[in-house]
């Protein structure tokens, strides 16, 4: 959705988790691109009030966790939000990212691939818009990292909140969207 419709800004921005310091400027200077697009992501997402109240949210219950538990939720209240206004077509776009990442995947880092292997076979991004979804992808997150706390239980606060997150994300949505122009 950030990335807008160029395919090597995508792959970018999805690899650069896996891009460490300045070797991407071994890459093309479009995937390039996605690699700084998605470090300025992180960066904004970071300091972004919005987001953060979010994550403040999860600190008392599960500490150390707020951020991974709130990029989560975020996925989750993006299809809330295209399930509400229908402005991003998110069933098309995930079915265009799907698609792109496949024309990549020889050229992702082994560590991206392996993740991708399990994101493309699970349809993560489709099981973000409902709970069982997110309850799902958060548990595997605790297993994966041996967390004690039952942490797809930290819906519960999401759901308490739910008004709250709504407003937080959306305001945190245009905010990115209005500092990523294409």
């Amino acid at each position: 959705m950030l990335s807008g419709n160029d395919n090597e800004v995508l792959f970018g921005n999805f690899i650069a988790d896996a891009v460490k310091g300045n070797s991407y400027l071994d890459l093309s200077k479009k995937v390039q691109e996605g690699v700084l697009l998605h470090r300025f992501i992180d960066d904004f997402t970071d300091t972004n009030s919005h987001y953060l109240a979010g994550k403040r949210r999860f600190y008392e219950e599960f500490p150390k966790m707020g951020g991974v538990i709130n990029d989560i939720v975020f996925d989750y209240l993006l299809w809330q939000y295209e399930l509400k206004t229908n402005s991003l077509n998110l069933e098309k776009e995930i079915v265009r990212y799907y698609t792109v990442l496949d024309s990549f995947k020889n050229e992702m880092p082994n560590k991206i691939r392996f993740m991708y292997r399990y994101m493309k076979r699970d349809d993560w991004l489709n099981n973000y818009k409902s709970e069982k979804g997110i309850k799902r992808a958060l548990y595997g997150i605790g297993r994966r990292i041996n967390y004690s706390n039952d942490l797809e239980s930290s819906f519960e606060i999401v759901k308490q909140n739910m008004d709250s997150y709504l407003e937080e994300f959306i305001e945190f949505f245009q905010a990115i969207k209005n500092e990523i122009k294409h």
